[in-house]
Order: C-alpha cells, then sequence, then structure tokens
C-alpha cells in the first residue's frame, strides 16, 4: 500500500517564512508606533517590564556586540480572524472596523515599548541617563551630573529638543561631547531589528508562535487570559488595579514582599477576593480567602465594568487602613504578604471604616499571633475564617 502524503505537509515543504522578514529602523518602528500602524494583541497585555529591565535593553542596544533579538509581527489583513487588539502605550481598544493593515506584534512589545517611551521621552523614564563618563544609562535618584543626559532628550523624536538640552548644558557644547552624543543619537534611531512576519494567524496560532519563541518558558497563562476580558470592556487591571496596589506597597517600603514576578500579579488579583463575595452579596466560603491559590479570575473578570472598579476601590481602600493600622498601632513590618492581604480582608468586611476597641484589640492580637509559614492551605484559610469573626465583636 503507498504512504498517504499529508496535505499540509506536501504545503509546508514548499512555504519558507523566512522570506517574510526584512530589517526596520528603530525610528520607522517608533513611528508606525505613533502612527498606530504597530498594535497588540489582547492577550499579550499583562507582560510589563519595570525601567530597570528597559535600562539593561537600552545598555546592550549601545555597547552590545550582538544584535538584539527578533521581533515577530502578524500582519491583519482579514479583520474577521483577528483577535481584539490594543493601541500600544495607552492599551485602549482599537476599534473592529479599524483592525485590516494593522500589525500585530506578537513577540517584541517590551523592547518596542521601551524604546519608544525613550523616543518620546516617556514620564516612567524622567530618572533613566546616559553618563557619558561610566558610559552607560543608569537610573538616578537625586540631582542630574553634569556628565548625564537624560535618554528622553538624547534620543527623543524631535531634533530640537535633543539641542536644546545641549544649548542649555555648557558642558555638553564641546566638540567632542557634543559629536559623541549626535553618533550615540544616530545610532538608535538608525538601529535595525530583524522583523519576521506572518499573515492573519489565529489567536491559538499566535500563542504557539509566542511560547516557542519564549524557549525559557514564558506562557501566556489562564489567569492573564482572563485578565483581559476586563480590557475588552474597558477597565484595565494593571493601571486601575495591580499596579496601583503595587505601588501603595512601595511608598511603604513594603514591595519586597512580592517574592516572585507572578505574585504582582496574582497577589492583589487574590486580594480582591472578600469584595467580590461582598458585591456579589455571597456568604464567604473557604476557597475565597485572599491568597494566590485561591485567585479567581475567570469570576472576577465576569463582573460588569463599574462592578469591577467598585471593588477594586474597595481593595485599595482597605489596603490603606491595613497599612495605616499597622503603623499607627506600631506593629512590626509584616515578615510576609499574607499579614497585610488577610488584614485588608477583614478591612473589607468589616460594616464600616471606624474599629470599636474590642475589634482593634481583637486586630492587634491577631497580627501578632499568628504565623503563616508551612501552613498549608486548608490551614491558612481556617486563619481568613477566623479572622473575618472581627466583624461581628
Amino acid at each position: 500500500m503507498a504512504i498517504r502524503i499529508n496535505k499540509k505537509l506536501d504545503y509546508f515543504s514548499s512555504f519558507d517564512p523566512t522570506k517574510e522578514s526584512k530589517p526596520i529602523s528603530l525610528g520607522n518602528l517608533c513611528k508606525d508606533i505613533e502612527d498606530g500602524r504597530l498594535t497588540l494583541p489582547i492577550f499579550q497585555t499583562g507582560i510589563r517590564w519595570k525601567v530597570e529591565k528597559s535600562i539593561e535593553l537600552l545598555n546592550f542596544q549601545l555597547t552590545g556586540k550582538a544584535a538584539v533579538a527578533p521581533i515577530s509581527i502578524n500582519v491583519i489583513e482579514n479583520k474577521d480572524m483577528a483577535v481584539p487588539q490594543v493601541k500600544f502605550i495607552t492599551r485602549n481598544l482599537v476599534p473592529e472596523d479599524e483592525l485590516a493593515g494593522k500589525h500585530s506584534v506578537n513577540d517584541g512589545q517590551q523592547r518596542l515599548s521601551c524604546n519608544y517611551k525613550a523616543y518620546t521621552d516617556d514620564d516612567e523614564f524622567r530618572n533613566v541617563v546616559l553618563d557619558i563618563t561610566t558610559g552607560k544609562f543608569t537610573l538616578i535618584t537625586g540631582t542630574m551630573r553634569k556628565s548625564q543626559i537624560p535618554v528622553g532628550k538624547l534620543y527623543n523624536k524631535d531634533p530640537k529638543e535633543f539641542e536644546r538640552f545641549v544649548r542649555d548644558n555648557p558642558d555638553m557644547q564641546t566638540f567632542e561631547v557634543q559629536s559623541l552624543l549626535t553618533r550615540i543619537r544616530n545610532k538608535f534611531l538608525a538601529y535595525y531589528y530583524t522583523v519576521n512576519y506572518a499573515k492573519d494567524l489565529s489567536e491559538d496560532e499566535q500563542r504557539v508562535w509566542f511560547e516557542v519563541l519564549n524557549l525559557a518558558g514564558s506562557k501566556v497563562t489562564e489567569t492573564e487570559v482572563h485578565l483581559t476580558e476586563m480590557l475588552v470592556k474597558g477597565v484595565d487591571y494593571y493601571k486601575e488595579y495591580a499596579e496601583k496596589f503595587g505601588e501603595k506597597l512601595k511608598e511603604s517600603g513594603l514591595d519586597g514582599l512580592f517574592v516572585q514576578k507572578a505574585t504582582e500579579i496574582s497577589v492583589p488579583l487574590a486580594a480582591l477576593n472578600p469584595a467580590y463575595e461582598l458585591i456579589k452579596k455571597k456568604p464567604h466560603t473557604a476557597n475565597f480567602s485572599p491568597m494566590p491559590s485561591d485567585v479567581k479570575a475567570s469570576l472576577i473578570s465576569k463582573l460588569s465594568a463599574e462592578e469591577l472598579r467598585t471593588i477594586f476601590a474597595w481593595t485599595l481602600e482597605a489596603l490603606d487602613k491595613a497599612l495605616e493600622f499597622i503603623e499607627s498601632k506600631q506593629l512590626a513590618e509584616p515578615k510576609r504578604i499574607d499579614y497585610l492581604t488577610y488584614l485588608l480582608g477583614a478591612f473589607v468586611v468589616l460594616p464600616n471604616g471606624e474599629l470599636n476597641e474590642a475589634q482593634e484589640n481583637f486586630l492587634v492580637e491577631w497580627y501578632e499571633d499568628v504565623e503563616f509559614a508551612k501552613k498549608d492551605n486548608g490551614v491558612r484559610r481556617k486563619i481568613f475564617d477566623d479572622l473575618i469573626e472581627v466583624a461581628k465583636l
């Protein structure tokens, strides 16, 4: 019997996607972002770099001896096959009737975002400078030295911004320094990225492409998929809630409680559980404790935009109360995030913002005595069940 040849295999034997690759300068890529040509598939919106990571890229582009990895773009020709898209920086939804012709960045969004923020002098990069003396980009916390120039001035899309900075800083006006800075600026704008193109990939095909490219195991998780459902409703979980949650911890010097990058998403999400039960008028059940193991992304993402913003507000307000309580009662700094998320959960379920004496004493005693280390999930759920009894005092 003759071997049956798979039709797809026959087709792919002569299809070479590498012929769809071409080099494009950063200047042109940044302009494409500005013009709205480059967009992001909605399932990619949860992946964001911190400033320190962006500085690593800026330094590699300036002094690295190898090219940066390619960018992967899915060209949308048939809008009926396209997944929802968002604008690059604002993360606003792109109207469905405008999808045709968009270039959807499947891999490389953070590299492009980093460069675009430098190109537009984004406020997030206000403390990122190139130090001519040390020969690298760095993050400053105090006064800028005479050997430093902000990246947003050096790489600005408007050459007049760069020229103005040099003119206003006499130490930058020597021929040697000004010539060097001009060459560095020109290198940035002309720096080529290889761009690999595909056309009209389905959502599943885009996910596979992304995961194969990220061999270290980066995947768009099920939780992130549910969070994008909020974005379709016009609610940005990250900007409107998770980042604010993280900022409050940072302002209190407690951002070190996020022990892994992933917990910056899962911890604030789990902290919404008490507010979710409250807004749905549900009696508390054990697996709605404010711990990452009990994350309810699928349920929370089904709330309306108004309900989502309400539980965000309730939880952030409760976080403020928990932080204030720890400080006002001169309690020890929390050793792990659970102390804070459980305490804020208690403030969510309390009927009003004022504590009576019994409730106050109960919370102080609980905070000083509770231990989370080496406790399984069942015990930790029981800890929260017992804690929210404070509302009955």
